[in-house]
């Protein structure tokens, strides 16, 4: 079954993603990614990309359309997005959706860590809610969508990992 993980900047969806990609031995596909390529194509930086999206529609899409096939056509991989949950319950694609939280002060140090622009965060997520919620109606604090929640904030990426693995046994995703 396929696997989706999602969670705000800094919550550490991607190092799990790519943890529990090397333990499951499933391929990896980062939302992410192609938006970081997207706004480089666009000549801008990942928030310019997102102000300019809030006014060109086609861009989201573009990126939402991708993932959602990707979805559809790939049960054995791990799809790492914010959104990709949503849109599997939407479209009614099987899907364990995993959620990753984590306190905006850690997320935040995070990110300052890791040398990405944390002082900017808090306007590149006002400026992503605002998208999810005009144009698909998805309140991206509403996690009653997912299978599995996971507060990050004061566990080790293992620990996390061996507690989703354990899971996905439990629920009969895995062997």
């Amino acid at each position: 079954m396929l696997i989706t993980i999602g969670g705000l900047p800094g919550s550490g969806s991607s190092t799990i993603g790519t943890l529990l990609s090397e333990k499951l031995e499933r391929k990896r596909i980062d939302a992410g990614d192609l938006w970081d390529k997207m706004a480089r194509d666009h000549n801008t930086d990942v928030l310019g990309l997102n102000v300019l999206a809030e006014k060109d529609t086609s861009i989201d899409t573009e990126l939402d359309e991708r993932m959602i096939e990707t979805a559809k056509n790939n049960n054995t991989i791990i799809l790492e997005s914010r959104l990709i949950g949503y849109f599997c319950k939407q479209k009614n694609i099987p899907a364990f959706k995993i959620w990753l939280t984590a306190d905006q002060e850690i997320r935040v140090n995070r990110l300052k860590k890791d040398g990405r622009l944390s002082e900017r965060v808090i306007e590149r997520e006002e400026s992503e809610k605002k998208r999810y919620k005009e144009r698909y109606n998805i309140d991206i604090d509403d996690v009653s969508v997912y299978d599995l929640v996971v507060d990050a904030s004061d566990k080790l990426p293992g620990e996390i990992v061996s507690d989703i693995i354990h899971t996905l046994k439990d629920n009969g995703i895995i062997d």
